[in-house]
């Protein structure tokens, strides 16, 4: 499913990946969850994954971006308002730098999760590093979790392993998935 998946984000034109960010990034700025946090965890888009960068123009908000920590599958979260804030890390995916602020995970209001697959009962596949399910044990209770995709993300659910963490909803370019 994995590898089925990715082919098919990988057929995605930089105009396609574009469009239908925006789309998804208007959802996501009207929806409460993400009107009511003021910290909010982002990622880098990879591999033709949605790009929500755009959202670092958002006043009043507080973008936290994920590293590796060294010899773990834990994330930590440093504060970025640039893509000049970043170097190469882990897996050559870019990471924020270690001298900006970093901020303790429970602190984090909403975490904007990428993934190459979710079902419609938000659960999520990643790219097999478990660095996410690892992380997000360690949010706050009242935290928000919410998967990006694109529609054709959205697959047939019943994958989840128990330490698999799910997600509170899913946002795609044409729909928002809350989970029950």
């Amino acid at each position: 499913m994995r590898r089925n998946v990715l082919a098919l984000r990988k057929k995605l034109s930089a105009t396609e990946v574009e469009s239908s960010s925006k789309k998804i990034i208007n959802s996501l700025i009207s929806l409460d969850i993400f009107k009511n946090s003021n910290t909010v965890a982002l990622y880098i888009p990879i591999k033709n994954e949605v790009d929500l960068t755009a959202l670092l123009s958002e006043k009043g908000k507080r973008f936290f971006f994920p590293r590796v920590e060294n010899g773990t599958k834990k994330l930590s979260f440093y504060e970025a308002s640039s893509l000049d804030d970043f170097e190469k890390g882990s897996f050559n995916i870019p990471e924020p730098k270690t001298t900006l602020n970093k901020i303790d995970i429970e602190n984090i209001d909403l975490f904007l999760v990428p993934g190459v697959a979710f079902s419609e009962k938000c659960e999520r596949i990643g790219y097999g590093g478990g660095f996410y399910d690892t992380t997000l044990k360690y949010k706050n209770k009242n935290a928000q979790t919410l998967g990006v995709a694109f529609d054709f993300q959205i697959v047939e659910s019943g994958f989840s392993e128990p330490f698999d963490e799910r997600l509170d909803a899913v946002a795609t370019d044409e729909r928002i998935i809350i989970n029950n």
